[in-house]
């Protein structure tokens, strides 16, 4: 729950801090990425709905500039300092997924629409009745799949300049469902989930997310994938489901080669079908007991240290 930045300009940047001490601790911290199905709204994967903003005039989404940035076009209406640390490793973002993950890398364009203010995007997106997204529970950032005439999709991400670091990690974990949507058939919710909460951090952190780790460590933590496989809407995950998520995705990814080739062999399943199987049945083949490999890794994995400056 928590899918990367464009806080471009620094003068934006004192504003945008302002923004977040008004609101960001009411929303919970990271994303939810939408699907579309054959209703004609999308749906969402998202926790347990909030009350939506009180209702105000909606403004238009941002579209005064438009920024190309690698694979994605930033929608803005500021001007972009493309040179912003938060850019930093946006562009490489695809490459690191495709490379890590055995995929070929997506040339998916997506649509980033990155408002000014917090106000803004929520009355936007919120706006009861008549936001463009009213019916979903509000959040910081989102990720939207919407088919579009002739065939395909229009992947887009709805977000706001709020907190260079925060941002940056909305931004990471919003575009790997955008690219592995373009990518993938489909990705099950807890895989999908567990693989934006991996890339969502920078590079060097390979993959940890300190704060997961933490509480994991912390217990009292009993794996269960089966349970986790059952789940069709992202209402079933909450917290402690999206840790586990992303536990089992970094076992897989961080561990033996076994692990490795299991979450491999199944991605590229995904890239043909849209429902390859259960992915704890191919585990076990490669391990003898999954949760105690799973609960040994967790035990092993260091903290990333901090960089200097």
């Amino acid at each position: 729950m928590a899918f990367p930045t464009h806080r471009t300009r620094r003068g934006y940047r004192a504003a945008a801090a302002c923004a977040l001490a008004a609101g960001l601790i009411a929303l919970p911290a990271g994303c939810e990425s939408l699907r579309p199905e054959v209703t004609p709204e999308p749906v969402a994967r998202s926790a347990e709905p909030s009350p939506p903003p009180a209702a105000a005039a909606v403004p238009t989404q941002p579209g005064k500039f438009a920024t190309r940035s690698g694979c994605c076009v930033f929608y803005t209406d500021f001007e972009l300092d493309k040179n912003d640390p938060v850019f930093a490793d946006l562009d490489t973002l695809p490459e690191q997924i495709a490379a890590e993950l055995k995929l070929p890398p997506s040339n998916a364009i997506v649509q980033v629409f990155l408002f000014d203010t917090q106000e803004r995007y929520e009355r936007f997106m919120f706006t009861p009745k008549a936001g463009r997204y009213w019916k979903q529970p509000p959040r910081r950032a989102y990720f939207f799949a919407e088919p579009r005439v002739g065939g395909g999709d229009d992947l887009k991400v709805y977000t706001w300049l709020g907190e260079p670091n925060t941002l940056r990690t909305d931004l990471r974990h919003e575009l790997t469902h955008a690219f592995l949507h373009g990518i993938l058939k489909d990705v099950p919710l807890w895989l999908d989930e567990g693989l934006a909460s991996y890339f969502e951090l920078p590079p060097a952190n390979e993959g940890v997310n300190p704060s997961h780790l933490d509480v994991l460590r912390s217990g009292p933590f009993q794996p269960d994938l089966a349970r986790l496989e059952t789940f069709q809407q992202v209402r079933q995950m909450e917290k402690p489901e999206y840790r586990e998520a992303w536990a089992w995705v970094h076992f897989m990814l961080r561990g033996n080669p076994g692990g490795q080739k299991v979450l491999h062999d199944h991605l590229q399943a995904l890239r043909t079908s849209a429902n390859p199987g259960p992915l704890l049945a191919k585990l076990r083949d490669a391990y003898p007991d999954p949760d105690q490999a799973l609960l040994e890794h967790l035990a092993r994995i260091e903290f990333p240290r901090p960089r200097r400056r």
